[in-house]
């Protein structure tokens, strides 16, 4: 069995951090089913899921030509009332036969698709991963990206950021292998896409959708805090004090950097790897450092001036 998904992550269009409550009420997207909110270690909440049907073609590696029937499932999720994401996902089985059957075959497995094709699991991840572009192919992103569009136009937001943040969008599939232990191999496309390749036991297939949504969370807060520092960069080149860019993201950014809080055990080698290489803590920890020393200046500098304009005075 192979699972593919696509998770895309974006600032929540608010000047400020939800509530709980608040944030609850935005994500009830299906009437009657609760939103799991936790607190701990970080507040994070998740949407009853949505179902979609699809039936389309699917990329494959060998250019053997893939169909898919079945339905996708996608949840939002809003981390420390401020990080939006969302994320879809559908687990690929191969069809019993050539031929498509009633819908309601295809309605009575949520989040599965069938597929008729030669095709085996590698080849399908393989065409999902490098299908960059989909077009008549299935396109788990604008299934996210919908999603995200319905909660950022909610009328509980006023729609003005804290942060200047670019989206972020991160691809994945999961499929079984016989490796010692889960793999993760990570590719970047710029700065913004990743694609990620896990190959896992059968048992933690179920696992893999909530470790690229960890990811891609702090993928985001990688990426953001580094569009900070270009941002200051560019404000000191025309002499101007960023002060109050660097203190907001301390505000809001720093303690949200939790890297596998979210994840289970069983796939926690998964990041020990990633802190080894390509060494995401180490990265942040840098960013951190560089932002509080800008901080520090930019505050010597300022009580110097106050001090000249006093003993000018």
């Amino acid at each position: 069995m192979l699972v593919l998904g696509e998770v895309r992550t974006c600032l929540l269009h608010n000047t400020a951090p939800l509530p709980t409550p608040l944030v609850a009420q935005i994500l009830g997207t299906v009437p009657g089913r609760r939103v799991l909110c936790t607190e701990r270690p970080i507040a994070h909440a998740v949407s009853p899921e949505l179902v979609t049907g699809i039936d389309c073609t699917l990329a494959t590696s060998s250019r053997v030509r893939a169909r898919g029937i079945g339905t996708v499932t996608s949840r939002a999720m809003i981390t420390s009332g401020l990080v939006l994401q969302g994320s879809a996902s559908a687990y690929l089985r191969r069809a019993t036969g050539p031929s498509r059957l009633a819908w309601s075959h295809y309605a009575d497995q949520l989040g599965v698709v069938e597929v008729i094709s030669r095709a085996d699991a590698a080849e399908l991840a393989e065409g999902y991963l490098a299908d960059s572009t989909p077009s008549s192919t299935i396109d788990l992103g604008s299934v996210s990206e919908r999603l995200i569009s319905d909660i950022q136009g909610h009328v509980q937001l006023d729609h003005v950021t804290s942060v200047r943040a670019r989206p972020t969008w991160v691809r994945w599939a999961a499929r079984v292998g016989d490796h010692d232990g889960p793999v993760a191999r990570v590719r970047s496309d710029g700065d913004v896409v990743h694609a990620i390749e896990l190959i896992v036991d059968e048992s933690q297939l179920g696992l893999a959708a909530r470790f690229c949504e960890d990811f891609a969370l702090h993928d985001w807060l990688l990426t953001t805090l580094g569009q900070v520092i270009e941002q200051t960069d560019r404000l000191k080149a025309l002499g101007q004090q960023a002060i109050d860019i660097l203190t907001t993201a301390v505000e809001r950014l720093f303690h949200v950097w939790m890297p596998g809080a979210q994840v289970d055990p069983a796939l926690s080698p998964l990041w020990d790897a990633l802190e080894q290489r390509p060494g995401f803590s180490r990265q942040w920890n840098t960013q951190v450092a560089r932002i509080r020393d800008q901080i520090a200046l930019q505050t010597l500098q300022a009580v110097e001036q106050t001090r000249r304009g006093n003993a000018d005075w």
